[in-house]
Order: structure tokens, then C-alpha cells, then sequence
């Protein structure tokens, strides 16, 4: 009996350490099982709310294009009373999309602006290293829209408080940024900046919370202007019902179509593709 006593003992508590070691395997594996769940869905979300990855190498395919071209800023003739803007607010399908729905504007180009690469593909630019944005240049007729609605516009459809980023898209070439062609756009813009800033200065959350929130937006002169590959054209027109359309840009759609009736396009307008 004296000799058991100690193999029993010595039995109950491997088997002890033996269920503990078991817990604490299936804890782990619980855990990592989440974590994994977790991690899927990220991901899954990420992938309807990020611009399709085949892109890139698609870029990658096509880094030359002969629709494509560097226009100096405000140089080149835009034809009888146009103007250009130039404006970054993210992903340049997303601007795009927006002003072409506005009356007077003849013509939208996505494209590149602000880098230090005199050849910017659409690979080069997210990689960050060219320093360029996403824009888009708005060839507008100002006696049919004037500058500063396009600056109302600009403000609405995306969030100039969030720096290098709209959403999941993340980047310097996200970046809120207008671009002056002319001395009277650089005073309008700073003065609509300000305008903007203080309007959010004064948000509060339900009423009291206050949400102010620094406008990040850059204002500086346009140098150039490189026009994005030409897959890059009108692409919600081309591809509404990806779910990166889907869930960005017709948002965008509904509330300029819902805030800005007044400068709506009508179906006669003359558009230039």
C-alpha cells in the first residue's frame, strides 16, 4: 500500500498536466480560429471596398498607351470659353464619375499630377515613390458653372480631413489636393478652403459633441498634368456593378444628384468623350 500511494499520485498528475497541456491546445486553436475568421472577413471587406489588385498588373501590361500625355498646367487650348480644374479627392474613378454629372463641364480626365516622374504609370504612382496624385481634369465652361460650385462639389464627395486616405483606399496619391490653373482659382480655392474649414469647425454631434476636424486639403499650382492610361477613362461607365462602383462611387452619385439639382446636367447637354 505505502508503495501505490506514490504511483498513484504520480498517475493523477500526469494525467492532470496532461488535460491542462490539452485546455490550453484547444484554447490556442479556438483563438487562432477567430483570429483567422477575423482576419477573413477583413479581407473580404477590404475586397469590396479596394480597387480591384488585377489592376496593377494590368498597368504593368500597358505602361505605355497612345491615348495618353503630359499637359502643362493651364498651357495647352482647351477650346472656346473652357477652363481647367484640377482636383484629387481619392480614387480618381470616383471624382471622375462625379463631374460628369455637373452642367458645363465638357470634358473629365483621370490622371496624375504633383510627381517628380515624367513618365507616371498607374503601377509607379501607387507604388508612392513618384510622389503623384490621382486627379482629374475638369474642362468646364465657367459661364455656364462657375469655379466655386465646382469647389462645393469637390468638398462634398469626399473627406478632406483624412490625410493620404479616402476610406480603405491608403496613399500619398489618395491625397485631397486641388491644383490652380489660373491666379483667380488659387484666391477662390484658399477662400473656399477656409469657408470649408470653418463650416466643419462648427459640427457638432448630436448637437453638442464637438466634431471639428483639420482640413488637410493642399493647394498649389498645377506644373503638369499626365493623363491616366485610357482603361482608366470613364470607368464607372464602363463598370458600374463591380462592387468597388458599387460601394464608392454610387454613394458619391446619390448625394450630388440629391445636394446639387441645380447643377445637374440635362440629357441634351453636349459632352465631349
Amino acid at each position: 500500500g505505502k508503495v501505490a500511494a506514490p504511483a498513484l499520485l504520480a498517475v493523477i498528475t500526469l494525467v492532470s498536466v496532461s488535460s491542462a497541456v490539452s485546455a490550453q491546445k484547444t484554447a490556442r486553436l479556438q483563438k487562432d480560429t477567430m483570429v483567422s475568421a477575423v482576419a477573413g472577413r477583413r479581407r473580404a471587406h477590404c475586397s469590396l471596398t479596394r480597387r480591384p489588385s488585377f489592376l496593377a498588373d494590368y498597368s504593368r501590361a500597358h505602361t505605355r498607351d497612345s491615348n495618353r500625355g503630359a499637359l502643362a498646367g493651364g498651357g495647352e487650348v482647351l477650346g472656346a470659353n473652357l477652363e481647367r480644374a484640377v482636383f484629387g479627392g481619392g480614387c480618381f474613378w470616383c471624382v471622375e464619375a462625379v463631374f460628369r454629372e455637373l452642367r458645363g463641364v465638357k470634358n473629365v480626365i483621370s490622371g496624375y499630377a504633383g510627381g517628380k516622374d515624367q513618365n507616371p504609370t498607374y503601377d509607379s504612382v501607387c507604388s508612392g515613390k513618384t510622389g503623384h496624385a490621382e486627379v482629374v481634369a475638369v474642362d468646364f465652361n465657367p459661364e455656364v458653372i462657375q469655379y466655386e460650385d465646382l469647389l462645393k462639389v469637390f468638398w462634398a464627395v469626399h473627406d478632406p480631413t483624412t490625410l493620404n486616405r479616402q476610406g480603405a483606399d491608403v496613399g500619398t496619391q489618395y491625397r485631397s489636393v486641388i491644383y490652380t490653373t489660373t491666379e483667380r482659382q488659387v484666391r477662390d480655392a484658399i477662400l473656399s478652403l477656409e469657408t470649408e474649414q470653418t463650416r466643419r469647425a462648427n459640427q457638432k454631434l448630436f448637437g453638442c459633441i464637438p466634431m471639428s476636424r483639420k482640413v488637410v486639403t493642399e493647394i498649389e499650382p498645377l506644373q503638369e498634368f499626365f493623363s491616366a492610361e485610357s482603361y482608366h477613362q470613364n470607368y464607372y461607365q464602363k463598370a458600374p456593378y463591380i462592387p468597388y462602383c458599387a460601394v464608392n462611387i454610387a454613394p458619391k452619385l446619390a448625394k450630388i444628384r440629391s445636394n446639387f439639382r441645380k447643377l445637374l446636367r440635362e440629357a441634351s447637354d453636349e459632352y465631349d468623350d
